[in-house]
């Protein structure tokens, strides 16, 4: 076989092996404890996937003979080592005596120091429908090489090759507010729309995960074309340019793909018009849209 024949052969079994190994869902188990305010403390256990930041699976609490199963959504940050997740729905369940007033779990973890090593751990709060109160106590994971393992095994699989020559892009525009700039946050959501006065002939538009990262995802419309495709909002910027061409009259839509964990779907926004800024948070149920208008003017 000719040299560069074997060489695009050689590049075509890894690049498909690489992409095999990219689409593989990875199943991650963390086992714990549950330490309940009345002293109690009862196995605990998490079996989940992970697309993105979003997870999905189970919690099984008490021993195996024991225990109950409940359907989880929730979310990871492995930058900040946060790990937040919801019990939703009961699969099965049996009886247990405890002098704690179980509920369905809201957690919110962090990968911490404490007195025996590494541990992800944080509390637990939860109430019945009515607004009952539940039994407050804590979630713990400690075992290192679960929490390494969680923390880490996305770095094996990302590895990208690239055939293309790269193209210096243009330095992203700062976005930090001086001294000269006012940007008190104003809230649009479906029903308030803002108009804003344009001058320069790009909108710079930065928008990011402004709170606690919960997996909300967001498509953004420009002049009725998506420019942003169900996009996983996390603590970074993500910065986009967009020209403005022979339109007075612009439009810009934040459409809520989701609601994340903890609803509703919120974004945070700056848009740059020459030195001006422009803050915004957008907030939507699912489906619904921030709608905001751009009024070029000379």
């Amino acid at each position: 076989m000719p040299i560069m024949k074997t060489v695009f052969f050689t590049l075509s079994v890894l690049l498909s092996a690489l992409t095999t190994v990219n689409a593989q869902t990875k199943q991650t188990t963390l086992t714990g404890k549950l330490v309940m305010k009345t002293g109690e403390v009862f196995p605990y256990k998490l079996v989940f996937t992970d697309s993105g930041n979003v997870i999905k699976g189970y919690s099984l609490t008490y021993n195996e003979s024991d225990e109950t199963k409940t359907a989880i959504r929730g979310a990871i940050d492995r930058q900040m080592r946060t790990l937040l997740f919801k019990e939703k729905d009961i699969i099965y369940s049996h009886s247990v005596q405890t002098k704690a007033y179980m509920c369905l779990v809201n957690a919110s973890l962090e990968y911490v120091q404490d007195g025996n090593g590494k541990a992800l751990r944080g509390p637990i709060t939860s109430r019945e429908a009515d607004n009952t109160s539940c039994t407050p106590g804590e979630i713990i994971f400690n075992d290192d090489k679960e929490l390494q393992n969680l923390f880490s095994y996305h770095e094996q699989f990302d590895t990208v090759i690239s055939m293309k020559k790269k193209v210096k892009e243009p330095a992203p525009v700062a976005t930090e507010p001086t001294a000269q700039e006012t940007l008190e946050q104003e809230k649009v959501t479906a029903g308030v729309e803002k108009l804003y006065e344009w001058h320069s002939d790009t909108v710079i538009l930065d928008i990011w995960d402004g709170g606690t990262v919960d997996g909300d995802h967001v498509t953004i419309q420009f002049n009725g074309k998506p420019v942003l495709s169900n996009y996983s909002l996390v603590k970074e910027k993500k910065q986009l340019r967009l020209p403005i061409v022979g339109k007075e009259l612009n439009t810009l839509m934040i459409v809520a793909d989701n609601e994340g964990l903890d609803p509703p779907n919120t974004a945070s926004l700056i848009l740059t018009d020459g030195a001006t800024k422009y803050s915004i948070l957008a907030y939507n149920n699912k489906g619904n849209a921030s709608l905001i208008k751009i009024k070029r003017v000379k």
